[in-house]
């Protein structure tokens, strides 16, 4: 059984700002499963919290697998339910604001990112992920509003 496919999956993701106001992205290869729901898109340093593990300290773990930097958890964004009908997928996505105490990013994981990157919110990339980007920038009042409608209707089902 899957997360995510078989019943609802419960992930974390990271908005990483610097120094400069940026946020940290990674961009998904095409070759991931296709269950991934950001394939071939931009989206967040996070994953899956496993069982018996608190929600800050899979965040902490996934971004340290995934980027090889040591995070502080600034503050909690808020949730987003993911229910992607065409994908048949479901996740209860937990966003945080953080920022890097220890290494430079890098990535660590090339079959789950191709390239990585710092934008200004008001310079997004196209194809961000709507749950694990678009949302939380929003709640965080780095995007319009109009800026969101705009990528929820542009943006595939992520």
């Amino acid at each position: 059984m899957k997360p995510g496919k078989d019943y609802i999956g419960l992930g974390v993701g990271a908005i990483i700002k610097n120094e400069k106001g940026q946020v940290l992205l990674l961009k998904r290869p095409d070759t991931i499963t296709s269950d991934r729901t950001t394939s071939g898109m931009w989206s967040v340093p996070g994953g899956e919290v496993k069982f018996m593990e608190k929600v800050e300290d899979a965040l902490k773990r996934e971004v340290r697998e995934e980027v090889g930097v040591e995070v502080e958890i600034i503050k909690h964004i808020g949730y987003h339910d993911q229910i992607l009908t065409e994908s048949q997928v479901h996740w209860h996505c937990q966003s945080f604001l953080c920022k890097i105490t220890e290494g430079k990013p890098r990535i660590k994981e090339p079959s789950k990112c191709e390239e990585l990157k710092w934008f200004n919110p008001d310079n997004l990339p196209e194809k961000c992920g709507i749950a694990h980007i678009i949302v939380p920038l929003y709640k965080l009042g780095l995007i319009s509003k109009s800026e969101y409608e705009k990528r929820l209707e542009s943006t595939p089902e992520s």
